[in-house]
């Protein structure tokens, strides 16, 4: 069970609406994350979880609907890479952030993911709200066909 339930929905979720989940073990995180979404990502139902084995659960009931998931690195149980490598796998057209207080870059299983595009992009902690609502655009966006011919 989600520690904060989608919002954008009538009622929950709506087929029509992707699904953004916000995974952290810090509830701090998740309940700011979450609230924050909800009002700037309109377009999107956003679910958070602190617990990333729960959340890889609820990614496996509505896999088809899930459009981003957005990891925190350091989390008991289950790391933000592997949950997201476990994505990734499960659907690779799920867009996929990163996102930690501590430098990864030095990291090689970071490094590897990032090649084999398993992570999509990072996010530095802290992060700003408007930092945080653009990659979230940015990320949704990249799922979307492109209709017209930019010069």
């Amino acid at each position: 069970m989600p520690i904060h339930v989608g919002c954008g929905g009538a009622g929950g979720m709506e087929s029509s609406k992707r699904i953004v989940g916000v995974v952290d073990d810090d509830i701090d995180i998740t309940r700011l994350f979450h609230d924050v979404l909800c009002e700037n990502v309109l377009e999107a139902s956003v679910y958070a979880f602190n617990d990333p084995v729960i959340a890889l659960k609820h990614f496996a009931e509505n896999e088809s609907n899930y459009a981003l998931i957005i990891s925190d690195l350091r989390m008991p149980g289950l790391n933000g890479l592997e949950l997201l490598k476990k994505v990734k796998v499960s659907n690779p057209k799920v867009r996929t952030i990163l996102m930690s207080a501590y430098n990864f870059d030095e990291d090689p299983t970071y490094q590897k993911y990032m090649k084999e595009g398993i992570i999509d992009s990072t996010i530095e902690k802290p992060v700003t709200i408007n930092r945080l609502c653009q990659r979230v655009k940015d990320e949704l966006n990249a799922n979307e066909p492109i209709t017209e011919n930019k010069k």
